[in-house]
């Protein structure tokens, strides 16, 4: 592998999107948004709310303002995201048992913010009410038992089997890197073989075969060891992901000539990897569930081998998927390296289309 641009593509472009990609996601969950609050009521119910909602893990008051426009200033400055105001009289409606609102303004540019915000908010408010009822039924004599299960009829307990930590980059990182490999395999093909001839003779094996080994390196080093360096939980064993992995690679090497044959210029290879690369993360699923995506485009993905391979690796990396649990998908990228390879073979033997002998 002579070629500069190849090398940093398919070498160091993989190292740095390992060292960089990950750092926004390190922290796993956001955690102790900055707010600001308004007590209009300056009471013990309101001091107790507010206590608690400090208290929780994703927010934090970090300011107290005396009316919504020094509120608005802190919050046009950055200084917080958040804004919760409790009205006066909320001690009072709690007491006599009406609706006590509370107002809260999150940042809605920023969903994680927002949510973290009003989830808390939520959280101690429900919370709140529920100790006011449970008062008030056990002062009407009812017995404690009975008062919590009319409170709590159903008792929910979530407990995260794949993600413990429910964080983001367990989720993303995995899913995230088998697309950058496919991308980045693609393009150094592409920059490589564009515009030249089909490998031919013992070339014709040899060539495929460097560019899978590489790229068996690399799923190594991205599937298994940077979990192990950023503390991402995985389960898989090598074997399955092995299995995975190799048709997986054939298949984008099979693609990447069938590109390099059909688009004859380096530029134009780059340039439309470029273009699709964010359509191809949309339709991965890993941003939006694969069963919100209209049929026909989801059926348009399945020609594209991140598609499928995607939710194989996760599930063998971080579910322990069994190699019965992947057949489906080991099926449709054994599928798309045949057909590649006969696309890019008879692409090649076009007669219009001339090609410099291949010389790498």
């Amino acid at each position: 592998m002579g070629d500069a641009s190849a090398k940093s593509t398919m070498i160091v472009g993989i190292l740095i999107y390992s060292v960089l990609y990950p750092q926004p996601y390190v922290g796993e969950v956001v955690r102790d948004v900055p707010v600001t609050i308004i007590d209009q009521d300056q009471s013990t119910a309101s001091r107790s709310f507010l206590r608690q909602i400090d208290a929780s893990d994703k927010v934090d008051i970090v300011a107290t303002a005396t009316n919504m426009a020094d509120a608005r200033d802190a919050f046009f400055r950055r200084d917080v995201y958040g804004i919760v105001i409790i009205p006066s009289g909320f001690e009072g409606d709690l007491l006599a048992g009406r609706p006590a609102p509370v107002a809260a303004y999150g940042d809605g540019s920023y969903l994680l913010i927002y949510s973290n915000l009003m989830s808390a908010v939520t959280t101690v408010a429900r919370s709140m009410g529920a100790q006011v009822n449970y008062a008030r039924l056990t002062a009407t004599g009812i017995d404690d038992g009975l008062a919590r299960t009319l409170l709590q009829p159903v008792t929910v307990t979530n407990i995260s089997v794949f993600n413990p930590q429910g964080g983001y980059a367990s989720y993303v990182i995995p899913a995230a890197f088998v697309l950058i490999l496919q991308q980045t395999l693609l393009m150094g093909i592409g920059l490589l073989h564009a515009g030249l001839k089909l490998p031919t003779g013992l070339r014709m094996w040899a060539t495929p075969i460097a560019y899978i080994s590489l790229y068996l390196g690399w799923v190594a080093f991205t599937q298994i060891l940077l979990p192990f360096l950023y503390g991402i939980p995985r389960t898989g064993d090598f074997a399955t992901l092995l299995l995975i992995a190799l048709p997986f690679l054939c298949a984008c090497t099979a693609m990447g000539f069938a590109l390099a044959v059909a688009i004859p210029w380096r530029e134009g290879v780059v340039f439309f990897l470029v273009v699709m690369g964010m359509p191809l993360f949309f339709l991965s699923g890993i941003s939006w569930p694969i069963e919100s995506i209209p049929e026909h485009l989801r059926l348009l993905s399945l020609l594209v081998p991140s598609s499928t391979a995607i939710s194989a690796f996760v599930a063998v990396d971080q579910m322990g998927a069994t190699p019965r649990d992947i057949a489906p998908a080991v099926q449709t990228q054994i599928a798309l390296a045949i057909g590649y390879t006969l696309l890019a073979a008879a692409i090649a033997q076009l007669p219009h289309v001339r090609r410099r002998p291949s010389h790498r």
